[in-house]
């Protein structure tokens, strides 16, 4: 028979041991149920929230903005991560490019970093060039233009365009630009595939034509405001397609951060065009300034 003080000691002890064991399993649930902080990288925070800072995907995300700003309570970005811009998620890795944005948690380069970029366009961007030239820091950019400079010609690396001379040469750099930024357009070209193997071919003989060029930068042509058809402007050259935007994007994530999206720049009303895809004097001091306007901080 078990002594009455020795039962008594026993039933103390499987209280106290069952009060410990209901205080761990509550505790436990109550971190299992805990909700995960804006910004931390645990699950669920994969899908981008208004403000949030969790890490993401391959998101592309090409509004410019400075790098590494993040949602509230966002964290530092860390090399493959991801950073929130402005509450939209851009995936870190080397292919997902965002003009201002980051690559790889790297710091995005802006017109600061570069000593001369060339502009490198057809007839569309003569037009704007002398306005846009008074609004950005004229001794860091040139132009080389030729007039129906049509992206599939300018892929032949032994076009005689690559031999043109630059318009308002950089003062410091001109024969090796750290920068290079080009405006494909093609009145043939007209699929995903064509426009995405022309521009590939296009990279590829400009990091052998431009030794040590840190960024080579895609834009497309002037689109329509919103890119939709002006009543008084019906050529379909005003548009942008969407497989043009999509080709950009496809050779800028496939360069390991050297080629970047360029701005897409929306003409502020139809009446800026002239007929086809001609500006008036109007269209061409505006577009001008819109595009001085990104490259003063991009």
């Amino acid at each position: 028979m078990v002594a009455p003080c020795q039962l008594a000691s026993f039933c103390s002890l499987s209280v106290a041991l069952s009060a410990i064991l209901i205080i761990a399993c509550e505790g436990a649930d109550q971190i299992a149920g805990m909700p995960t902080a804006a910004g931390s990288s645990g699950a669920g925070v994969n899908a981008a929230s208004p403000g949030g800072g969790g890490l993401g995907g391959n998101i592309r995300q090409e509004s410019p903005a400075p790098a590494g700003v993040g949602g509230a309570g966002a964290p530092p970005v860390e090399q493959g991560g991801a950073s929130s811009v402005g509450g939209a998620l851009m995936g870190g890795n080397a292919g997902a490019n965002a003009t201002g944005g980051v690559t790889g948690g790297a710091p995005a380069l802006t017109t600061k970093d570069f000593q001369c970029t060339e502009l490198i366009g057809l007839w569309v961007a003569s037009q704007w060039w002398g306005s846009f030239e008074k609004g950005v820091e004229d001794a860091s950019w040139q132009f080389m233009f030729q007039h129906h400079g049509y992206l599939e010609l300018f892929a032949d690396p032994e076009s005689e365009f690559w031999k043109n001379q630059v318009t308002s040469p950089c003062s410091v750099q001109s024969q090796t630009p750290d920068r290079v930024v080009f405006l494909p357009f093609s009145l043939t070209l007209d699929t995903l595939e064509q426009w995405q193997t022309n521009l590939a071919q296009v990279v590829e003989t400009m990091k052998g034509r431009f030794p040590g060029v840190k960024r080579i930068e895609l834009m497309t042509t002037l689109r329509s405001p919103r890119n939709m058809p002006c009543a008084n402007d019906t050529d379909p050259n005003t548009i942008v397609p969407a497989y043009v935007d999509e080709a950009i994007a496809n050779v800028a994530d496939a360069s390991g951060g050297l080629v970047t999206v360029g701005p897409k720049i929306e003409l502020k009303t139809c009446d800026w065009w002239a007929g086809g895809t001609d500006l008036t004097g109007a269209g061409n001091a505006g577009a001008g300034e819109l595009l001085a306007q990104y490259y003063q901080t991009h």
